[in-house]
């Protein structure tokens, strides 16, 4: 793995470097003083003195899991490859594969090698070969400005994947800005050679209970009239035994050879695999 050249958010000077797991980094930019604050020693890399990044003790905590284990083609190969591999939006993922550098844009976890914006990412041209992201493109203010972040530090031929929201409910980390559908996640990367955007089995259809008893929260809250209650009722029990058989048939549904028109109407999320064009 080769050394990843890591710069200033604010002049893009090289201010340390990542290799096998280990980050090198100055306490400030040589050119424009910029000073590189350590959060439970991990380097805060994104130019926001105003904006509080420090999650760790925030009131929704995002859960553990390990990239490595999600069984995800894309992931699975670029870990193994030994390459430079980028993860944007990281949350808390456990993966301590030495090719990997992982970031978010906020400390949820210990686990991060970096804080980092996905729209002034703070590395030099061509540092990756390898870039992924899960459930965080919807987060993003201007996604398309990542995409074109994420094309910069690919090297020629680089690969990124990406998963990303579509018929979910409102969920903020802090903020949700986007869900994307096909055509709008292919506009995004316009930028690259799309090999392949599809409904995701990864994400669980248990999405589409968030939106029902969001629903069903929503009808709750109603006076909807003694002569609607009857149907308000009926309401909240049918929400309720969907969510009930959906998960149920959850790991059926997902299955890739039941694809159709009708999956991707109503997808929890679509996937993007792309290659920047040589």
């Amino acid at each position: 793995m080769n050394n990843i050249a890591i710069t200033c958010p604010r002049c893009a000077r090289i201010i340390g470097s990542f290799k096998s797991g280990i980050t090198e980094i100055l306490d400030k930019c040589k050119n424009c003083d910029f000073m590189i604050e350590k959060i439970h020693g991990i380097p805060n890399l994104r130019d926001c003195a105003s904006e509080n990044v420090n999650m760790l003790e925030a009131e929704v905590q995002l859960q553990n899991y390990n990239s490595a284990e999600l069984g995800i083609p894309f992931i699975d190969n670029a870990l193994k490859s030994g390459f430079s591999t980028l993860q944007i939006g990281g949350g808390a993922d456990l993966c301590d594969a030495s090719n990997l550098m992982k970031t978010d844009a906020f400390l949820y976890s210990n686990e991060m090698d970096c804080i980092a914006d996905a729209h002034a990412l703070p590395f030099a041209d061509e540092m990756f070969s390898y870039v992924y992201s899960l459930a965080v493109f919807e987060h993003l203010h201007s996604p398309w400005i990542a995409a074109d972040e994420i094309f910069r530090v690919l090297k020629p031929g680089g690969e990124v994947y990406v998963l990303t929201a579509f018929m979910q409910h409102l969920h903020g980390y802090p903020n949700h800005y986007f869900n994307m559908t096909m055509e709008g996640l292919k506009r995004i990367f316009t930028n690259f050679e799309i090999k392949q955007v599809k409904p995701s089995v990864h994400s669980s259809f248990d999405q589409l209970s968030y939106i029902f008893l969001d629903f069903v929260s929503f009808v709750k809250e109603i006076d909807v009239g003694e002569k609607a209650n009857l149907y308000k009722n009926r309401l909240v029990h049918s929400a309720k035994e969907f969510c009930n058989s959906v998960e149920k048939l959850d790991e059926i549904l997902l299955d890739e050879k039941n694809n159709s028109r009708n999956w991707q109407k109503i997808a929890p999320s679509f996937e993007l695999l792309a290659i920047k064009k040589i």
